[in-house]
C-alpha cells in the first residue's frame, strides 16, 4: 500500500512537472506559431486566417455548414484573443442532422465552444492553474463559467453540443459530467483537439477525442496515471507530418481538412457498421445567434457580449498579403477567404467610381454653364443684328415718302406748262 501510495505521488508530480513545463510553451503560441523574428506581424499562418475568415462571417451573422471535425475545430479557436476579444466561451444556435438505423434525424441545437489556455489576457480563467485543477478533474473557474454560460443563454431541456481546443476540451468533458447541466439539458455529443481524457466515466453523450500523432498535450491529465489504458486508446490519432513539433501540430494540426476531414463535424470518422453509414453529422450554424462570454477570475456571473475583431478586414487582407509574400500561404488559398478579401477590393473600385462620377458631374456643369454663355452671346448678337436691320427699313421708308413728294412736284409743274 506505501509502494503504491508513492508510486502514485511521483506520477502527479511527474504529470504537474510537464503540465507547468509543456503548457506554457503552448499558451504563449496561443493560437499561431511563430511570432517575432523574421515574422512582425501575429497573424502570417493559413490557419490564422482561416480563423479570421470565420471571424467576420460571425460578425456578419452568416449562416454556414461545418461538414467536417476541421471546421469545428476553427470554432473552438475564434475564442482565442489572438482573433477577438470578446471572451473564450461562444455559444451558436444551430440545426444537425444525421443518420441513424433508423433513418435520418434533424435536431435543433446550441453549439457550446470553448478554446484553451492562454495567457495574454488579463485575470482570465485560461492559465495554468486551470490546466492543473481540470487535469486532476478539479472543479475550477473556467469550467464555473461555462456552466453559468449555459444556463444564462441555453433554454432548459434544449441538445447541446460541446468543442473544445486544448483546455478547453478539457472543461467540455467536464461540463458534460456535471450533474446539474445532465439533469437539465439533453449533450448530444462532445468534440475535443488536443485534450486528455477527462471524468471519463461520468460523461453524458458521444464523447470523441481527436489528438494529431506529435501532439503531446492529449495525455496530461490524471487519468494516464489511473487509467493509462483509457487515455492513450480513446484518442482518434491522425499524422500532420510534424515529426513530433508537440507545439506546432497542438496550434495547427486540428484546422487542417487534409487532416481532419474525414471526421465528422462531432468527431466521428466517416465509415459504416452494419450497413448505416458513420460519421454523418452536418451542422448549419446561424452567425447572427452567436454570443461569446468573458471568464474572468472572482465572477459570479458571466457577461455577454458580441464578437469584436482584433483586426479590420482591410488590416487582416495587407497581413495576408505578407504571408504569401513570406511564403507562409498561397495565392489560391488567399483567394479563398473571401470576407476580408473582397471588402479590400471594393474600396479602392468604390473610391475610383466616386471620383469618376464627381469629375463627370463638374465637366457636365462646365459644359452647361459655357453653353449657356454661348446662348447668351447669341441672343446678344441676334439683338444687335435685328436693330440695323430696322433702321434700313425706316431709311427705306423715308425714301419712298421722298420719291412720292418729288412725282407730286413733277405733276404740277407739268400742268402750269400746259395751261
Amino acid at each position: 500500500m506505501i509502494m503504491r501510495k508513492r508510486v502514485l505521488r511521483t506520477l502527479a508530480a511527474a504529470l504537474v512537472a510537464s503540465t507547468i513545463l509543456v503548457n506554457p510553451i503552448v499558451s504563449e503560441a496561443g493560437s499561431i506559431l511563430p511570432s517575432g523574428g523574421d515574422t512582425n506581424y501575429i497573424l502570417h499562418t493559413e490557419t490564422d486566417f482561416k480563423i479570421m475568415d470565420m471571424v467576420y462571417k460571425m460578425q456578419n451573422g452568416e449562416t454556414v455548414t461545418m461538414e467536417n471535425a476541421a471546421q469545428m475545430a476553427t470554432l473552438t479557436k475564434v475564442g482565442y484573443a489572438d482573433y477577438q476579444t470578446a471572451g473564450p466561451i461562444s455559444i451558436t444556435e444551430g440545426r444537425m442532422t444525421y443518420k441513424t438505423y433508423w433513418g435520418s434525424e434533424d435536431k435543433e441545437v446550441y453549439v457550446v465552444a470553448l478554446s484553451g489556455t492562454e495567457t495574454i489576457v488579463e485575470n482570465q480563467t485560461t492559465t495554468v492553474k486551470e490546466d492543473l485543477l481540470s487535469g486532476f478533474e478539479l472543479s475550477n473557474e473556467y469550467e464555473l463559467n461555462a456552466k453559468n454560460a449555459i444556463i444564462d443563454r441555453i433554454p432548459a431541456g434544449s441538445n447541446i453540443i460541446l468543442a473544445g481546443h486544448s483546455l478547453g476540451g478539457m472543461v467540455a468533458q467536464q461540463v458534460a459530467a456535471d450533474k446539474y447541466i445532465k439533469d437539465n439539458y439533453e449533450i448530444l455529443n462532445t468534440v475535443t483537439f488536443g485534450s486528455p481524457l477527462i471524468k471519463g466515466f461520468t460523461r453524458e453523450g458521444m464523447v470523441k477525442r481527436l489528438g494529431d500523432t506529435s501532439d503531446k498535450n492529449p495525455f496530461y491529465s490524471i487519468s494516464s496515471v489511473l487509467n493509462i489504458v483509457w487515455q492513450y486508446a480513446g484518442v482518434n490519432h491522425e499524422d500532420g507530418g510534424y515529426n513530433g513539433d508537440s507545439a506546432t501540430a497542438h496550434c495547427d494540426s486540428y484546422l487542417r481538412e487534409d487532416v481532419w476531414g474525414s471526421y465528422d463535424c462531432a468527431g466521428e470518422k466517416r465509415g459504416s457498421i452494419l450497413g448505416v453509414e458513420t460519421g454523418s453529422r452536418m451542422l448549419t450554424l446561424n452567425f447572427a445567434t452567436t454570443s461569446f462570454y468573458t471568464s474572468l477570475y472572482g465572477t459570479t456571473s458571466v457577461a455577454r457580449s458580441s464578437i469584436l475583431p482584433t483586426k479590420t478586414t482591410a488590416e487582416c487582407y495587407d497581413l495576408a498579403k505578407n504571408a504569401v509574400a513570406d511564403g507562409y500561404m498561397s495565392e489560391d488559398v488567399l483567394g479563398k477567404f473571401t470576407t476580408f478579401a473582397q471588402v479590400t477590393d471594393e474600396d479602392p473600385v468604390e473610391l475610383e467610381v466616386s471620383e469618376e462620377m464627381e469629375s463627370d458631374a463638374e465637366l457636365l456643369e462646365a459644359e452647361t454653364t459655357e453653353n449657356d454663355s454661348i446662348d447668351e452671346d447669341a441672343v446678344v448678337e441676334e439683338a444687335i443684328d435685328a436693330e440695323p436691320t430696322e433702321t434700313v427699313v425706316a431709311e427705306v421708308i423715308d425714301a419712298e415718302a421722298d420719291d412720292t413728294v418729288v412725282v407730286e412736284d413733277e405733276i404740277v409743274e407739268t400742268e402750269a406748262v400746259v395751261e
